[in-house]
């Protein structure tokens, strides 16, 4: 065979290689999209229950066409020993192929969180149909399977309406930040501990899974943010909220932005600032066989309404509200510690962070951290500034006298 034969065998050869690149496609409509997943332990046998949010594809086409009256997703549980096994069985209840490649949402059920998740995410990470990208949310005093059920108003899709809903309160509420399945499974193999958000139910939530709830000005239930979980070992041991949440976010530098309310001389908290820059810097050194936590937050936020006599255009009573700021940023990061430390839960990370920055020392600590950690210090440093007083100064009437 000559030169261009061979070249033409060749051509040939990858063409037909090519050509074959479709031969395991399967059609949108042989498909079931999986929209959220969630997961529950049953307690009396220790199997896994998964509940799989599926999208309703007469009611999506529905909102360009007539009304159909379906709901817009529809929910199948199935119950296994392992979590791949769970998905495989639902075949046994969906006339389609469950597909994950839009998985929006994962859920755990409270009991199994704090029985354990650390067995959960090994399939997140070998199969190939899971993502890593699903934000990850744990169900507040419930089971994840009546999280998945409730629908939500505005979003068609309630897995894609509590993902927006996290992303939202990370961005302007600051007691919570996104956490995905690759967060988690990084937490679980590294060398501290993690914390996810919580949703809960409220309501009636027979009702909530009803469409003609949706037709309400007023839902007679819905999903709400609540707190973060916070997991020692990969198991659930406590729950923040409110001020120690935003603390835990100020010491892991996640804050976007929050309102802080301080208190004028007449009224208390009747001063909103919204703090729109925050930095927090962290080193951790061992003092005496301690180790010691140097923190360093760095703020700037902007007065967004003041009820209360205050006179913005004075330097002095800006440099009160400064140092209140302060005071409150500081007092919220206590507390977010100290709740940390009686569970032994390094959820700040500073167990990596003397490791990246002291590796023979950690070494040495490593199999006792957490009961060091318990007893560390904190060398704590707040800088607060408002930058903006919005575009009035004087308040409408004058302090009283």
């Amino acid at each position: 065979m000559n030169i261009k034969g061979i070249f033409r065998f060749t051509a040939i050869a990858l063409i037909t290689l090519m050509l074959s690149g479709c031969w395991n496609s399967r059609e949108l409509n042989e498909l079931a999209i999986v929209s959220g997943i969630g997961v529950d332990l049953v307690p009396e046998t220790g199997d896994f229950r998964v509940t799989f949010q599926l999208v309703n594809p007469s009611s999506t086409a529905s909102s360009f066409s007539a009304s159909t009256g379906q709901p817009s997703v529809m929910v199948v549980s199935t119950t296994d020993k392992t979590l791949f096994a769970a998905l495989r069985r639902a075949s046994k209840r969906v006339t389609r192929q469950l597909f994950f490649a839009h998985t929006q949402l994962v859920v755990l059920g409270e009991s199994l969180a704090r029985s354990g998740i650390n067995d959960v995410f090994d399939i997140f990470e070998r199969s190939h149909e899971l993502r890593l990208n699903s934000a990850v949310l744990v169900a507040y005093n419930s089971d994840a399977a009546s999280v998945l059920k409730i629908l939500t108003p505005i979003e068609s899709l309630p897995s894609m309406g509590m993902v927006k809903k996290t992303q939202n309160t990370s961005s302007v509420w600051g007691e919570n930040r996104v956490i995905r399945v690759f967060d988690i499974i990084n937490g679980i193999t590294g060398e501290g501990d993690l914390t996810i958000n919580g949703i809960s139910v409220q309501g009636d939530t027979s009702e909530g899974m009803k469409k003609s709830s949706l037709e309400q000005t007023v839902t007679q239930a819905g999903t709400v943010m609540n707190g973060l979980g916070v997991f020692r070992e990969g198991k659930l041991v406590s729950w923040m909220k409110g001020p120690e949440a935003r603390g835990t976010q100020w010491l892991l530098n996640r804050i976007e932005e929050t309102i802080l309310n301080i208190d004028s001389v007449y009224k208390k908290e009747s001063v909103a600032v919204n703090i729109n820059y925050s930095r927090t810097k962290v080193k951790v050194d061992i003092q005496d066989g301690l180790p010691v936590f140097h923190v360093n937050i760095h703020e700037e936020g902007i007065v967004n309404e003041a009820d209360g006599f205050v006179d913005l255009s004075k330097r002095e009573d800006i440099m009160k509200l400064e140092k209140q700021l302060q005071e409150q940023t500081g007092n919220e990061v206590r507390q977010a510690l100290q709740i940390a430390q009686q569970t032994e839960s390094d959820i700040f990370n500073f167990g990596n962070e003397l490791k990246r920055s002291d590796p023979q020392g950690w070494a040495a600590l490593d199999k006792h951290w957490g009961r060091l950690f318990a007893q560390g210090k904190l060398d704590l440093h707040v800088e607060a500034y408002i930058r903006s007083t919005g575009m009035s100064l004087k308040p409408y009437h004058p302090a009283p006298e």
